[in-house]
């Protein structure tokens, strides 16, 4: 299980990123870095200071070196990154980061441009409908007797992600699973299955995965949790 520096990111990783606040007072906000070194933490002069009684002072640092970006937990303590205890580790986006009692997301691409093109498409839609199509549905077919039978559909331009967190498109009630335990996306070679680095990693058709092909049949398996893959349902079916 990874702990903190064998942690891989991705190679040649832009050379600006952005912070966002998942919960507490400043939830919703966002900071855009850039390559120069940055400090997260409760005091004000920090780059990132969050009104957090329980973060550090200085918390936590980022920065960009070799072509990908690191954090680094500067308080002596460990720093939890996807629920795993870290002191130095390269991330590759979408990682949680708890400082304190405040969760952020580190992400390669400005969310809040995410927000604005999904506004945009449902104002140009007809009647406010979207175009995209379901290209695979997901459903729990195993695990926790409160997730058992749920669906989610994966469309065409669906980027969705599975855990224990709220603010997953799949929250699981699962302990085993990570807060933001593993990826789902229709891309130009098709619908995709990645592992955000979870602690226990996500198992496709009985393989532990990093990266992997989804196909109508399959199963994935996070923590307890088994979710089967399912060509979607067609008008006359």
């Amino acid at each position: 299980m990874p702990t903190d520096t064998d942690v891989k990111g991705a190679p040649d990783a832009p050379k600006r990123a952005f912070i966002r606040v998942l919960g507490g007072a400043l939830c919703g906000g966002v900071w855009q870095i850039d390559s120069d070194p940055i400090v997260i933490g409760s005091a004000a002069d920090v780059s990132v200071s969050l009104p957090d009684p329980l973060a550090g002072d200085r918390h936590a640092g980022i920065r960009y070196h070799q072509g990908s970006w690191q954090v680094h937990d500067l308080t002596g303590g460990g720093l939890m990154v996807n629920d795993i205890p870290t002191s130095t580790r390269t991330l590759s986006g979408g990682e949680i980061l708890m400082i304190g009692s405040t969760e952020l997301q580190f992400c390669l691409i400005d969310p809040r441009r995410r927000s604005a093109d999904a506004a945009s498409i449902e104002q140009e839609s007809p009647q406010g409908q979207s175009e995209s199509v379901v290209v695979l549905e997901l459903v729990v077919e195993q695990g926790d007797h409160r997730d058992l039978g749920r669906k989610i559909d994966i469309l065409n331009d669906s980027v969705i992600t599975l855990g224990r967190a709220a603010q997953a498109d799949l929250s699981l009630h699962d302990c085993l699973s990570s807060r933001r335990h593993c990826r789902i996306q229709n891309g130009s070679s098709g619908v995709e299955i990645t592992d955000l680095q979870s602690l226990n990693g996500t198992h496709l058709e009985g393989s532990l995965i990093d990266t992997a092909a989804l196909r109508p049949g399959d199963l994935i398996l996070i923590g307890k949790t088994a979710i089967r893959c399912l060509k979607p349902m067609t008008r006359g079916d």
